[in-house]
């Protein structure tokens, strides 16, 4: 457990450092509150009793926003890159309790050189929830059982700067909680908030009309093949023990785009706890216990910001013995290059609204 405290925190660590270091005396620093008030989505039948609460929280930021050339080439844009810490009361204490999350966010910035502009905010990081599942004492609580779990988030909003240092925002967020498969049960949770606020420019500095250039080539390569080992541990149907997961995945990636390219990937993996759920309910194929492993085809979406990746993947199983919950699943995961050719990053994988497992990764590219 204290791995998975420390990895997020790490990935907070580098992306904010990473960020306060190009081009920082040309960053403007700002920090911000917002109020946030919303409702619970009920995707499935066990949630609906626990549902019917409007959740309130209040938010408090401090981000750099990027000024300098470089950074506004990259999207043609004034960016955003920071560090939140958002607490959420999710209206029924004694069955869903409260969460405090610390994440992090990369911000593009529509039009910021207008007093009117637009946003839109990508989110994640660790969170702490205070009543989670209980088979005695809390069996209502199917969303989330483990009180370390991860927040993901979309932003989208509105803002008017007032002055040089003052500016309000409203804004609509749509937040999910899990702890990606670590312990069940693990519905998660999702819901959507709207949120007022302001932000206050501890460091203004003024907006310049400023040119598009072409021409600058933002990503040194056209087209790159990676193969990563990913592993974690997750715990079976019944929730009472870790089993091993892990596998392997390679991944050719061609731009298409400024910030993006489009992939192709294959994956393999071993999972530990379905091979315990094979094992437990006698579950067979040809005379002999289903394999556990599978193997998948990936398409994909990648947002390329500096040594990040941001990636979706759609994944269809082509060998799956074992009857999973659907034919097709979701990826969602973030990469650091720390050298040319070799990369970390997390991972989640996902059945539509329900989270797999999240994993950790190491891989290499050329």
């Amino acid at each position: 457990m204290a791995i998975r405290k420390f990895l997020p925190a790490l990935l907070i660590t580098v992306i904010v450092q990473n960020a306060v270091c190009q081009e920082s005396y040309k960053n403007s620093l700002m920090a911000g509150v917002r109020s946030h008030y919303g409702f619970i989505i009920a995707h499935s039948r066990e949630l609906k009793d626990v549902s019917h609460t409007f959740p309130w929280g209040v938010e408090t930021e401090l981000a750099w926003q990027f000024m300098g050339d470089k950074a506004w080439q990259y999207c043609y844009c004034y960016p955003r890159a920071g560090v939140s810490f958002f607490y959420t009361n999710f209206d029924n204490p004694d069955v869903l309790g409260s969460s405090w999350a610390l994440y992090v966010f990369v911000e593009p910035m529509i039009g910021a050189e207008n007093r009117i502009s637009g946003s839109v905010r990508f989110g994640g990081g660790p969170n702490y929830l205070d009543k989670v599942y209980d088979e005695e004492t809390n069996p209502e609580n199917k969303f989330y059982s483990s009180p370390v779990s991860f927040i993901v988030m979309l932003n989208a909003g509105l803002n008017y700067r007032i002055n040089k240092f003052w500016n309000v925002r409203l804004a609509g967020n749509f937040n999910h909680i899990s702890n990606g498969g670590i312990k069940n049960p693990n519905k998660g949770i999702n819901f959507p908030t709207f949120n007022l606020g302001v932000d206050y420019n501890l460091r203004p500095l003024p907006y310049t009309n400023k040119t598009k250039n072409d021409s600058i080539l933002i990503n040194p390569w056209k087209k790159r093949t990676e193969i990563s080992f990913f592993s974690t541990a997750k715990t079976d149907i019944k929730g009472q023990e870790r089993y091993l997961v892990y596998g392997f995945m390679g991944k050719y990636s061609r731009v298409t785009g400024r910030l993006s390219a489009l992939s192709l990937g294959l994956e393999w993996a071993s999972d530990g706890a379905d091979k315990k759920e094979i094992e437990r309910n006698g579950i067979m194929t040809g005379g002999k216990p289903a394999d556990h492993r599978y193997a998948a085809f990936l398409l994909g979406h990648d947002l390329l910001l500096g040594d990040f990746n941001f990636s979706v993947q759609l994944g269809v199983y082509v060998y799956s013995p074992f009857d999973r919950m659907d034919e097709v699943y979701q990826r969602y995961g973030i990469s650091y290059h720390f050298t040319g050719m070799l990369f970390c990053g997390i991972n989640l994988k996902a059945h539509r609204h329900v989270a797999d497992f999240f994993d950790f990764r190491l891989g290499v590219s050329f």
